[in-house]
């Protein structure tokens, strides 16, 4: 009879584990519900969200620019441009202007040029793991931060440029 009250044991266990499972679930769903669209639904019904409006930069004949509002000096090589958007964040007074291109220059001679540029515009430089295959770089100031990552992508070089205006009008 120990073997069939074991089973007995195990089935009962199962269901148990299935409803915590299921109302956990129905629980996470609950508070975190999502529109038709996939999205988490807006301030108005969704207490806390913050407002974010993204627009991507739109191509110039067939060539992706830097976003609009990127300072000149920022070096961006505007050949292979693979993304480029502008993101505003109105409850914050921000934002933020965000590029990604390819380089032939290798991770480490991109690396000494946001370094080098970042010296003479005078940010305060933060720096990642320098042993590290993927490179970062920080710099802020009073009224923006630029964050650069640079990796290999095939036989290129990607950097992500991210230039976040603290304060806009």
């Amino acid at each position: 009879m120990e073997p069939q009250q074991s089973q007995k044991s195990k089935t009962v266990t199962l269901v148990i584990v299935i409803l915590v499972v299921l109302g956990a679930a129905y629980v996470l769903f609950n508070n975190y519900r999502l529109g038709q669209n996939g999205l988490p639904l807006s301030d108005s019904e969704n207490d806390g969200a913050a407002t974010v409006v993204v627009e991507n930069t739109p191509a110039i004949n067939g060539v992706l620019p830097a976003p609009a509002g990127l300072p000149s000096d920022v070096p961006v090589e505007e050949g292979d441009v693979t993304e480029s958007a502008t993101s505003r964040y109105p409850d914050q007074n921000a934002e933020q202007l965000s590029v990604s291109y390819l380089s032939f220059k290798t991770v480490a001679q991109k690396y000494a040029e946001y370094k080098t540029y970042m010296a003479k515009a005078g940010y305060d430089i933060s720096e990642g793991d320098a042993s590290s295959p993927i490179r970062a770089i920080f710099g802020t100031k009073a009224d923006a931060n630029l964050s650069v990552v640079i990796s290999i992508s095939g036989d290129k070089t990607l950097v992500q440029l991210a230039y976040l205006l603290k304060s806009t009008q």
